[in-house]
């Protein structure tokens, strides 16, 4: 009997379609042709590794040319699809109600193409004589749509209820997928608090854990869950509980890696191997190295024997790791890869975990014309980034109820405290590096760190980690903010150990800001061995910046921050990097962009004035005005400095009040009577128009402080002084004040060597801003200079300060209580010692340093020089370098004494680059 050519045309259809699903990796079984009923094929999706995803799709395909003869036309005539039409409603009824997911699938035999259409009731229209659907052009069989093709295949999955999960301690996860659950959501593994624990499986155990809930895993503690001892643990002939030793071992212990990655070769289980692989690598990139977890990362996938899940779990820890490492195109590639797990396992907390973190990898090594921002937290939107949040949250709360009782002066005990926000923040960092998400691990982690800043004072060890933490997260604004008040206050050791582990060639595209800004803020205590081989490597990447560049793909401005981080090392490195530092910076080519002018100014501005050779100063002088002004006027000071020609050059500039020149010129005394006639005379013209423009209620920002200038100038040479002028500015009534605190601040430098005549005139001004609060801007506001006055009126007529006003300012603010040091210090009374020892015990840093100062002048004044000593020396038990440097700006005007003697004696060997530097500069005086 003859098949008719209808029949023929559709068994050939059916051959080519289930080629073109083999093609893709799909199985593909056809169903008999008695039990047609609107099923052809069952397609059983794969991965592009061939690993069953557990989904299904039921095909219906028509084949032959006359299925496209009633073809969708869009705006401008072109095809864009074709109408499926029948007269039945029978089977569209029986597609849209299967419970697989049907599509529709016509096949032209004449192109050997095959179009489809996932069959929805809500694609399906009615005719009024039957049903329609259009099969769009666009769909078609291979590659390009597999990721379509598998939204489909997992679109029938219900959705599982997660609400209340945390009781049933994952009693519905199957064995293989205990441990990733374990580790990216431990509240479904780990056991609820109040439920009683018959056993504890070695999941359960990871999961409690990774949650930080150590007390639950104590053999010791009063609630017994029948957790082994780790000790036994680590000899288990069972590998869930090695794991979970060696795990234990690492995050509480810090034992290191070792012996997890160890258990990777020790099973044969791929979920097993992807477990320790995951957990080994996150912990790698904690510990800044994510070349070795890419190596174990790599190593484990090359098996290519994890499920979809694992492998895409595995895949995003190594896409991370790469993004560190600079190679941001490969980790994008291998995220997007990733992206798949939102059609394989839609309703797995844990792959949607695992999606999220990838889907914000992909956003944050884009471009920022390439990110897409809702999509981003749209996809970062996950059950387990709430249930982490959750986590930080906990924490936060028992900070707030910590501080809460300590500001009430709660003293009742409480049993089995802990300190419940440093775990549960621990618990939260855990839980996000194990799923691979970066920015969560960023953030978490830097909280963290934050944490143990901010609540620890005497452990040097704890401090310095928590700085390396913050370095590492890449927490440039916390690092800068943190690292000069805990080398100038809290502990210069702890920065100089976080410091001394930083290595810039093991930097990642994460860390390498917080290094440079840490080692910019931390110079002056690390040694100069360590700023020598930090000084290489800033010359090399400034000499050849594209090779970090194209290694690490940096998101900021490379060439500020090294020149930033290199200028404060000048002062630490030995003669031999800071005779490379000048030999590459007198090589410049003309700079002439302000920025990198600048950026350069700042590095010429550290360098001795003593380190410079004739050889660098001609050709420094040869530069000529090429280079931006900031930059000219920096290498103007360098040859002022240093050539006394050059020096006598700036002096008809200086005559027309250019203080630049002034600035480059140096000791103000060397001017000649005619240059300082002159130059008083444009410093008083300056300030008579900023006095008109005060009165006007207008104010200008201006570049230097004419008035705190001219008064050095004044009492540099008096004969030729205009006082008027600087009186005229301190008395004018204005909205804003901060342009009178250099002036205030300069008066107080040399109260001393003002006029008497001057002085009885300053009196009253000053007063009255002593007792005059700060006018409250509506918009801009104004600093309380107050304080500022107090210390001028102090060094102008030390006994002009009443009690009163002395009282109001031990009640104010730390820089009022600092003035106040100021003020009794200035009496030079032997009996105002005992009032500054107890000034000493201030809790704010800077007053205790302008308590060190005031104590090294007495000494250098011999004012009660053993007793001041004796004060200082207990008041210098400082962790910090501030209260040292504060003492030796006073000693620049020692005098030669037994007291002063044994000061430079106590500080020689400080922890302080700028102290040693200070008192070596000190000895011929000592």
């Amino acid at each position: 009997m003859r098949a008719s050519s209808r029949g023929q045309t559709g068994a050939s259809g059916e051959t080519w379609v289930t080629g073109q699903f083999e093609d893709l990796g799909w199985g593909v079984a056809p169903i008999p042709t008695k039990h047609d009923v609107g099923t052809d094929l069952w397609l059983h999706a794969r991965d592009a590794r061939l690993f069953e995803l557990g989904a299904l799709i039921g095909a219906q395909v028509k084949a032959g040319s006359s299925w496209f003869g009633k073809p969708s036309r869009d705006d401008d005539g072109a095809v864009d699809g074709w109408w499926y039409t029948d007269q039945d409603d029978r089977h569209f009824k029986y597609w849209t109600e299967h419970r697989v997911p049907h599509i529709l699938v016509l096949h032209n035999p004449d192109t050997r193409r095959s179009y489809w259409v996932h069959i929805t009731k809500d694609r399906v229209h009615s005719t009024g004589l039957g049903s329609k659907i259009l099969v769009p052009v666009s769909n078609t069989i291979d590659d390009e749509h597999v990721t379509d093709l598998l939204r489909v295949a997992a679109g029938d999955r219900e959705g599982i209820r997660w609400e209340g999960s945390a009781w049933a301690g994952g009693e519905t996860v199957s064995r293989a997928d205990r441990l990733r659950h374990a580790l990216l959501t431990p509240r479904l593994i780990a056991p609820h608090p109040n439920l009683s624990v018959t056993e504890l499986r070695s999941e359960d155990a990871l999961a409690l854990l990774v949650k930080m809930r150590l007390r639950d895993l104590d053999p010791r503690d009063r609630r017994e869950t029948g957790a082994p001892t780790i000790e036994s643990c680590r000899t288990s002939g069972e590998w869930g509980w090695r794991l979970y030793a060696a795990a234990h071992d690492a995050i509480v212990d810090g034992a290191g890696t070792s012996a997890i990655e160890a258990l990777i070769d020790q099973t044969e289980d791929a979920f097993e191997k992807t477990a320790a692989a995951a957990l080994t690598c996150a912990m790698m990139v904690e510990d800044g190295d994510p070349a070795r977890g890419l190596a174990v990362t790599t190593r484990v996938l090359d098996t290519d024997e994890g499920c979809p899940v694992d492998h895409a779990w595995l895949s995003l820890h190594r896409a991370r790791c790469l993004a560190e490492l600079g190679d941001l195109e490969q980790a994008r590639d291998l995220a997007i890869e990733v992206q798949v797990l939102r059609n394989v396992a839609p309703h797995d907390p844990t792959a949607m975990a695992i999606m999220g973190a990838s889907t914000d990898l992909i956003f944050t090594t884009s471009s920022w014309e390439a990110q897409k921002i809702p999509e981003a937290i749209t996809g970062r939107d996950t059950l387990a980034a709430w249930w982490r949040t959750q986590e930080i949250s906990w924490g936060l709360q028992h900070q707030f109820e910590s501080n809460f009782k300590h500001w009430s002066q709660d003293s009742s005990a409480r049993w089995g405290a802990s300190d419940q926000t440093w775990l549960h923040l621990r618990a939260a960092s855990l839980i996000a590096g194990l799923a691979g998400d970066h920015s969560g691990w960023r953030h978490a982690f830097g909280l963290l760190a934050r944490r143990v800043l901010t609540t620890t004072t005497t452990d040097t060890e704890a401090m310095a980690g928590a700085l390396t933490v913050l370095r590492r997260v890449g927490d440039s604004a916390s690092v800068k903010l943190a690292v000069p008040h805990l080398r100038r206050v809290v502990s210069a050791s702890a920065v100089r150990d976080a410091a001394h582990g930083i290595d810039l060639e093991l930097s990642t595209r994460t860390s390498l800001r917080a290094d440079l800004e840490m080692l910019r803020y931390a110079s002056d205590v690390i040694t100069s061995e360590h700023a020598d081989r930090h000084t290489q490597w800033l010359l090399d990447v400034l000499r050849c910046p594209d090779a970090l560049i194209d290694r690490l793909s940096p998101d900021f401005h490379l060439a500020t921050t090294v020149l930033a981080t290199l200028a404060p090392l000048t002062r630490v490195i030995s003669a031999s990097a800071l005779r490379d530092v000048i030999e590459y910076l007198v090589s410049l080519p003309a700079q002439d962009d302000q920025a990198h002018a600048h950026d350069y100014a700042q590095v010429f501005r550290q360098i001795p004035d003593d380190a410079w050779t004739a050889d660098d100063l001609r050709t420094l002088a040869a530069r000529g005005t090429a280079d931006n002004f900031e930059l000219t006027e920096q290498i103007t000071n360098v040859l002022a400095a240093n050539d006394p020609a050059f020096r006598e050059q700036l002096r008809v500039r200086i005559a027309a009040g250019d203080l630049a020149a002034l600035e480059s010129f140096g000791d103000i005394d060397d001017l000649d009577p005619h240059t300082a006639r002159s130059l008083v005379d444009a410093l008083a013209t300056k300030i008579t128009d900023q006095v008109a423009e005060l009165k006007r209620g207008q104010g200008t920002v201006w570049a230097r402080d004419f008035a705190a200038t001219l008064i050095i100038v004044n009492i540099a040479h008096p004969e030729h002084a205009d006082w008027a002028s600087v009186l005229s500015l301190l008395a004018t009534p204005a909205a804003f004040t901060d342009h009178l605190r250099a002036s205030l601040t300069t008066l107080r430098q040399f109260g001393e060597r003002v006029p008497d005549r001057i002085a009885d005139d300053l009196v009253p001004i000053l007063r009255a801003r002593l007792t005059s609060p700060p006018k409250r801007h509506p918009f801009f506001g104004s600093p309380d200079i107050r304080g500022d006055a107090a210390t001028a009126l102090a060094a102008i007529k030390p006994t002009e300060v009443t009690d009163p006003e002395l009282w109001e300012l031990l009640n104010g603010d730390e820089k009022q209580r600092a003035a106040a040091v100021h003020v009794v210090a200035n009496r030079n009374n032997p009996h105002d010692l005992m009032t500054l020892a107890a000034m000493a015990q201030d809790t704010a840093p800077w007053v205790r340093a302008m308590v060190a100062n005031s104590l090294a002048r007495w000494i250098t004044d011999d004012i009660a020089a053993e007793p001041a000593f004796e004060l200082l020396t207990r008041v210098l038990d400082d962790p910090g370098t501030l209260v040292a440097q504060a003492v030796v700006v006073r000693l620049n005007d020692t005098v030669d004494s037994a007291a002063a003697a044994q000061l430079t004696d106590t500080l020689r060997n400080h922890i302080s680059a700028q102290v040693r530097t200070a008192i070596e500069k000190l000895e011929p005086h000592s």
